[in-house]
């Protein structure tokens, strides 16, 4: 019989289903509330690294939210409690592989918790999923936990707590590392791009089959608390990789409106610099934070989540209507 080709076919559908529910038990189960914020809100992100999505509407620019961080945080400051939410999110630029500017996230925020709890809780979570789809429990019964600093030292010798932009870029240069395109303004921007790019590179293709990176640059605090480590002062966050390819993100989340307000200006500075254009800071949700609890937060890529459990190579193929499959599609017989 003849059927619509329509990217990924019933197994994916019947996983992606199968995974979403894994996941609302997971949560039922721990009490934390599921809960639903806009997709289309008044104001952007300033992080120079990510590209809003803009809507226009009667003379009136909206945005489309690159994750619900901001809403959410807005509702632990009015008493919700541990809180989760499953919905799309939208980059401009973020398309490839394993990038889709249209996709889904899990994000989720535990009252009280700290880091390390927080690295448990994904941990048991991965395990739980993998359980109850019927996958080998033992693919998330460890995740090796390594620092920045160590990862960075092993592969480039050098601090990246202390080193400067011209001695990354003497690093980057030695180990065969195409940062030519970073154009050395010599501002923290120039100094997290290059490490960004160092790591991808460099590091991240050798990390192993399950792994947490955690205490990362000062230059990437983002909304996360700094802390010390090592007499250093470091952004308290990981991210969680396998087998090199980047899951999720988590934090010590930042209750100072004070201190997010200079993160927030700072990075419309660093906009401003390299051409991109500057975002009003979202003023509700800095007269919020005073209200937030103590917590840790973290943002998990669940179609990239779907593809690795699957065994896929792209993301492609587990999103129905990606853009690599948006076009309209040709009948096929079987």
């Amino acid at each position: 019989m003849e059927r619509f080709e329509n990217g990924p076919g019933r197994t994916v559908l019947l996983a992606r289903a199968k995974l979403l529910q894994a996941v609302r038990l997971y949560f039922h189960e721990q009490d934390v509330l599921e809960v639903a914020t806009p997709a289309l809100g008044s104001r952007g992100v300033t992080d120079s690294q990510i590209q809003n999505l803009k809507v226009n509407s009667n003379n009136q620019s909206y945005y489309l939210q690159t994750s619900p961080e901001f809403a959410m945080k807005r509702l632990l400051a009015s008493g919700s409690g541990s809180i989760y939410q499953i919905c799309s999110a939208y980059r401009g630029g973020e398309q490839g592989r394993y990038h889709n500017m249209e996709f889904m996230m899990l994000e989720w925020y535990r009252v009280g918790y700290t880091l390390t709890e927080l690295m448990d809780d994904v941990e048991q979570m991965l395990r739980f999923i993998t359980h109850r789809l019927a996958l080998k429990e033992t693919n998330f019964r460890q995740l090796n936990r390594v620092s920045y600093r160590e990862l960075f030292q092993q592969k480039f010798a050098i601090d990246p707590h202390h080193a400067t932009i011209e001695e990354l870029r003497t690093q980057a240069e030695l180990a065969n590392i195409d940062c030519s395109h970073i154009i050395d303004r010599g501002d923290e921007g120039t100094l997290s791009e290059y490490m960004e790019v160092m790591f991808s590179l460099g590091i991240e293709p050798a990390l192993g089959e399950y792994t947490i990176v955690y205490n990362y640059p000062a230059c990437q605090v983002a909304l996360a608390q700094l802390g010390e480590a090592g007499g250093d002062q470091v952004a308290r966050r990981f991210e969680v990789y396998v087998s090199g390819l980047e899951l999720a993100n988590g934090y010590l989340e930042l209750g100072d409106s004070s201190e997010a307000r200079e993160h927030m200006n700072r990075d419309n500075e660093l906009r401003a610099v390299r051409g991109l254009e500057t975002v009003e800071v979202d003023e509700q949700f800095l007269a919020s934070l005073s209200y937030m609890p103590e917590c840790s937060g973290i943002a998990l890529g669940l179609d990239r989540l779907l593809m690795v459990l699957l065994g896929k190579n792209q993301l492609s193929d587990v999103i129905s209507f990606s853009l690599e499959n948006s076009d309209p599609g040709q009948p096929a017989r079987h």
